[in-house]
């Protein structure tokens, strides 16, 4: 039997060029006439490899071994698809049929291949691979069915015998090499044909076909159209000579040179196409993101009844498992349990200090020993920041482990949980950039540090507070910034620093702490930090955090007022009283410069140019026996020029 002939018969390797590729789906656009019809090919194509992966044979006459008690995968599909087979089968039949009836007159693939196309030319593009692959399938899947069962099957072995069968299924030898050869070219197919049908389900609501990821990928289509249906031609045609000429078949090196080069084809076309296809996927992710960040952005500038959208829209729960670690419990834990509750978010890259940890962990256990104080009324969450460019390896899993080990608060169970447009904002809008950041939500998931400038300031002399809040809101006001002021008194509160807090509520001066307790605990727990620190061989010389816990204590210790003001974690500045004070009431002089290089930043150059070499530090620090004076006198020095402080033993007794 003739099955090719000339230059469009077997595979030219002209026809397998890229011009000649070209070429050949211009053919195939040419007959292209879409009816307007959608159809959803991928149960189709699900049933097609199915047949493929069940009909692939070991040894004629072996029956391929399937578990009954497997649950079929594809068994949702059946009751949609026997109502979409009623549709397409006529179709399928058909082609099979004219791919049989053209091969056995002796026509060859490509006129073959363009029949069938005329068959398929109102379906969209997957529709036509997946239609030419179901035609294929059957026959393939009828074939392979004798060659399993002929053996041990009375009705198998009939049927063989008519088609003639029993002399080349003796010959495993050469059958095997063959269909080693098919079953190659059957996998580039169908990999090429699930290509397709991802390419139509595309979304079109964040790709267009005018984008030229996609544009690039609908021009070769057409040429993967008519490769794969041509392959289906050429199998079949493969199949047809087995039954027709037997062993003398079998031993064809040109059809296993044809089979080998069609091979090679559909791959490199799959090949192109999955490229151009995760360059779709990118583009589509990449506007998916875009369009998440701006649904964050949204969802922070609406109010809420509670906090539960925002820590969802934060941590994307995933696969149904609950989305927190219990650093407590050791336990995976609902996102639920912090619902309408203050939540401290502690983010950070996999590389933060095991020093800074041990004092978050020290401020977080002194918060639970008296859990109904109402500073002590929030959670902590983990929130870990890993680039999505590098691959989360063992490495990066055990760091990320062995951090989460450490902590008795909350985590993500998984850095994946924070998707990239989280990352996005957490970077743009929250400032992160490696260095750990605190961001505290309220219980309704509103931001109460988004990048506001915060005044903490102390001392007794309700004079210089009246000064001092009336001009820094005066400022404020003419410098277009948001300020929110804190009194927080001094290390030992009593009767006068009481009478300030009322005093400063009536005249709704700044906020204070609710109780005078809390102001005696806020120092506390810096000295707490100093101490902390100062046992694991931390000193003011090499530590930026030791620096700010002794110039606050250091503040403390004198007799003046002293504010400090921060924004976010970057921007800090603080002086004493009359200092502070003064450059507020001089704000004149520095103003352009505060428009060119920030508030803080010029406020701390300022408080240079008034500084003089004469001045008066004095360091209280409770706690500290006689015998540790020797000990950490050489880490503690004078935060204004530097120099080692004189250790002296005070003894005081202090009325009110």
């Amino acid at each position: 039997m003739e099955l090719s002939s000339g230059f469009y018969g077997r595979s030219n390797p002209q026809m397998l060029s890229t011009s000649g590729g070209k070429a050949m789906g211009k053919l195939i656009e040419a007959t292209h006439e879409p009816a307007g019809v959608e159809i959803n090919m991928k149960p189709v194509l699900d049933i097609v490899e199915d047949i493929f992966e069940r009909a692939t044979p070991s040894a004629p006459g072996a029956i391929k071994q399937v578990d009954a008690s497997e649950p079929d995968e594809r068994a949702f599909h059946y009751s949609s698809l026997e109502q979409m087979m009623d549709v397409l089968s006529a179709t399928i039949n058909r082609i099979s049929c004219e791919i049989t009836y053209r091969l056995s007159i002796g026509e060859d693939a490509h006129s073959t291949t363009l029949a069938v196309a005329q068959i398929v030319k109102g379906y969209s593009w997957d529709a036509k691979i997946v239609l030419a692959l179901a035609a294929f399938a059957m026959t393939y899947g009828e074939f392979l069915l004798v060659v399993q069962l002929y053996a041990t099957n009375p009705l198998a072995k009939d049927v063989a015998l008519l088609k003639q069968l029993p002399e080349i299924l003796t010959r495993a030898d050469l059958l095997k090499p063959k269909f080693d050869t098919l079953a190659n070219l059957i996998n580039a197919m169908v990999v090429v044909a699930k290509c397709t049908v991802e390419f139509k389900g595309l979304p079109s609501k964040y790709i267009r076909p005018e984008d030229p990821e996609l544009s690039s990928a609908n021009a070769d289509i057409p040429s993967a159209v008519y490769w794969t249906i041509r392959s289906t031609v050429i199998c079949s045609s493969q199949i047809m000579g087995l039954i027709n000429m037997g062993h003398e078949f079998l031993s064809s090196t040109t059809d296993a040179w044809e089979l080998s080069s069609l091979t090679h084809n559909i791959n490199s076309i799959y090949n192109d196409l999955m490229e151009k296809l995760n360059r779709c996927r990118q583009r589509i992710n990449e506007r998916k993101d875009i369009e998440a960040f701006e649904t964050l952005v949204r969802l922070f500038d609406a109010i809420h009844i509670d906090n539960m959208k925002i820590l969802k829209a934060l941590i994307y729960a995933k696969d149904d498992q609950p989305p927190l670690w219990d650093g407590t419990t050791k336990q995976r834990v609902s996102i639920e349990l912090l619902r309408r509750k203050s939540v401290l978010l502690l983010i950070s890259d996999l590389e933060i200090p095991e020093k800074e940890l041990i004092i978050l962990e020290q401020i977080y256990n002194e918060s639970r020993v008296q859990p109904t104080r109402i500073e002590s009324q929030y959670e902590v969450i983990w929130i870990p920041i890993v680039d999505r460019s590098s691959t989360f390896d063992d490495t990066m899993r055990k760091q990320f482990e062995s951090l989460q080990a450490m902590m008795p608060w909350y985590s993500v169970g998984h850095p994946s949980m924070i998707q990239p447009a989280v990352m996005r904002y957490i970077k743009e809008v929250w400032g992160f950039n490696k260095k750990p950041l605190l961001v505290v939500l309220d219980p309704q998931g509103r931001v109460l540090t988004d990048r506001k400038f915060i005044c903490l300031y102390g001392g007794e002399d309700m004079n210089w507070i009246r000064k001092f809040t009336t001009t820094a809101k005066a400022v404020a006001k003419t410098a277009n910034i948001e300020l929110e002021m804190l009194y927080v008194g001094k290390s030992n509160p009593r009767e006068r620093v009481r009478r300030n807090m009322t005093n400063i509520e009536l005249e709704n001066l700044s906020h204070t702490l609710s109780d005078i307790s809390l102001i005696w605990f806020f120092w506390v727990r810096l000295e707490s930090m100093w101490h902390s620190r100062a046992q694991h061989g931390v000193t003011i010389r090499n530590d930026l955090i030791m620096q700010e816990i002794l110039t606050m204590l250091g503040f403390d210790g004198s007799d003046q007022g002293w504010a400090v003001i921060s924004r976010g974690a970057d921007e800090m500045a603080r002086a004493k009283a009359e200092t502070f004070l003064k450059s507020l009431e001089e704000y004149t002089a520095w103003e352009a410069a505060a428009a060119e290089k920030g508030f803080i930043p010029a406020l701390n150059d300022h408080f240079r140019s008034l500084r003089t070499e004469h001045h008066c530090n004095r360091l209280t620090l409770p706690g500290i026996s006689v015998a540790e004076i020797g000990s950490i006198k050489d880490t503690v020095v004078c935060v204004d020029c530097g120099k080692p402080m004189e250790a002296l033993l005070m003894f005081r007794c202090c009325t009110d």
